[in-house]
């Protein structure tokens, strides 16, 4: 498995390095923007194969570390899936490398020990739940290059960096429309829920729950102010960023927090 894991890492390595050649050359150069494709693509079979070694059964419940792993390889995918159709290849730049520091946790703090089954009346709501985290952590992502790109406006000029991203209105765009389809799947994943609240005794739901609520109501304002009074800029990345807090404290920090006590 280390052997796997340090494959993989080498793997995201190289996508991370290769992506920058394809924003700064992507009109040009048909060559290496198939050279990201193909290592990317690569580099994903290889996570989803290591991501696949830690766990005995796929239909096991999942300790911190597995938890990550799975929720960066759904991420993974929904980036690969959306950049050959929307302008997010961007967001690479932070994914690939984070990606790879989260394999390499992984291979250091592993734990195999066996929590039990999920219930099979849950799958479909554990599946829409990850697939919203995915949506809104590729939000969150965008989100601080926005926020980096507006604080580093008046350097554009001298920065390789920001002559990279898109404009600001096509950076705030894709943003909302990643929230509002991460939001979707975040309410069906509430409502799906709601049968097994009463019936689930498991440590850590109420306030998973909780946390889950509170981000769900920071998204519903983000997305009314934004159609109602036009938010944008600073006011809107710091909302997308604070209701990402709150997912990871419902789905990730609960989980962690009673692994440890």
């Amino acid at each position: 498995m280390e052997l796997l894991g340090t494959l993989t890492i080498i793997g995201y390595i190289l996508s991370t390095l290769s992506i920058k050649y394809v924003l700064l050359e992507e009109e040009y150069n048909f060559y290496k923007k198939t050279s990201f494709d193909v290592i990317f693509f690569l580099s994903l079979i290889l996570f989803s194969i290591y991501a696949y070694s830690l766990i005995s059964n796929v239909y096991q419940k999942f300790n911190f570390i597995t938890s990550l792993e799975i929720t960066f390889l759904i991420v993974n995918y929904l980036f690969f899936l959306f950049m050959f159709t929307k302008p997010i290849k961007h967001l690479g730049l932070v994914l690939l490398p984070l990606t790879a520091i989260a394999i390499l946790i992984s291979m250091v703090y592993h734990d195999n020990t066996n929590l039990g089954f999920i219930d099979p009346d849950l799958r479909i709501h554990i599946i829409v739940s990850i697939a919203s985290y995915g949506f809104l952590a590729l939000g969150a992502i965008q989100a601080i290059l926005l926020r980096y790109q507006e604080k580093k406006l008046k350097d554009v000029a001298d920065s390789l960096f920001l002559n990279i991203l898109p404009s600001i209105e096509k950076m705030e765009k894709v943003m909302f429309d990643l929230i509002i389809f991460g939001f979707i799947l975040l309410t069906l994943s509430l409502l799906s829920g709601v049968p097994f609240v009463s019936m689930n005794k498991h440590p850590g739901l109420l306030e998973k729950i909780l946390f889950s609520i509170i981000a769900w109501v920071t998204y519903s304002y983000l997305i009314y102010s934004r159609f109602s009074k036009g938010v944008r800029g600073r006011r809107a990345t710091s909302f997308t960023l604070t209701g990402m807090s709150f997912l990871l404290i419902a789905y990730l920090g609960t989980k962690l927090f009673f692994e440890l006590y």
